[in-house]
């Protein structure tokens, strides 16, 4: 693959973490809608333009969150995608334009000169910005991820509990190299108990979420598992999430509630 291909293709070639089905739960939606595009009707068409400005806007303040890529690389995809967008609006004015001019072959329209030069204006200068694409793809992909991830949801407990300091404590629920994946989403069991200004509190790998709990909160149950009656979920899902971006969260649900 060459350095001006990159720009095309790396967004179409991302495969996200295993256990996460982002990409299908926000795009089965569109795709439904564009998957026989002969039979689309103007509604259609119009709720396709919307969902793009919906999505570009909730990128947008998706990336006010300082945690919202972890990598150079996860960068150079987004970068990737919203150039694949910019590529698709030339065309999109385009098209626009010869709309008109069909509705005006028609005379269900007129008029129509100003319209069409001001889209003729829109895409040639979408089609400049497009052209740094390349540069702009390749040279965040180039920068080193210097990044250590988890591998699994034990690594993410491990790295919490490195950057909680030593008062913090991983109460282990398996041997050493004995770590196994829950398939149901709640990790491999072990748990971080640590003190912050007098109260006990627990940090674990819920049902699918990372979950901060007061231990007073909890009930022991006969077979020795523990029942939190309330729990704070702290955000992400990712079982491989940064650890420092779940400390972050930690350390700001602990100011909240103390």
């Amino acid at each position: 693959m060459t350095g001006t291909e990159l720009w095309r293709t790396l967004w179409e070639d991302y495969e996200e973490p295993e256990n996460r089905h982002a990409v299908a739960e926000a795009c089965d939606g569109i795709r439904g809608i564009t998957e026989d595009a002969d039979s689309l009707e103007p509604a259609d068409t119009v709720a396709l333009a919307i969902a793009g400005a919906e999505a570009a806007e909730g990128l947008r303040d998706a990336l006010e969150s300082d945690w919202a890529l972890y990598t150079p690389q996860q960068a150079a995809v987004v970068a990737s995608a919203l150039f694949a967008q910019l590529n698709a609006a030339t065309a999109i004015f385009e098209s626009l334009q010869r709309l008109l001019q069909n509705a005006e072959d028609r005379r269900e329209t007129a008029f129509t000169t100003e319209a069409t030069d001001h889209l003729t204006h829109a895409a040639t200068a979408v089609a400049f910005t497009r052209g740094v694409a390349p540069g702009v793809v390749n040279a965040l992909n180039a920068c080193p991820d210097l990044t250590r991830l988890p591998s699994n949801a034990h690594e993410t407990l491990a790295g919490v509990a490195a950057l909680l300091g030593p008062a913090a404590k991983v109460t282990e629920n398996h041997g050493p190299g004995e770590y196994s994946e829950d398939d149901q989403g709640f990790g491999c069991g072990c748990e971080i108990r640590f003190e912050h200004r007098g109260q006990a509190w627990n940090f674990h790998r819920g049902n699918s979420s990372w979950d901060l709990v007061r231990e007073q909160d909890g009930e022991v149950l006969e077979d020795g598992s523990t029942f939190y009656q309330g729990w704070n979920g702290l955000g992400p899902t990712d079982r491989t999430a940064h650890p420092q971006h779940l400390v972050t969260l930690i350390r700001a649900k602990l100011d909240e509630t103390s």
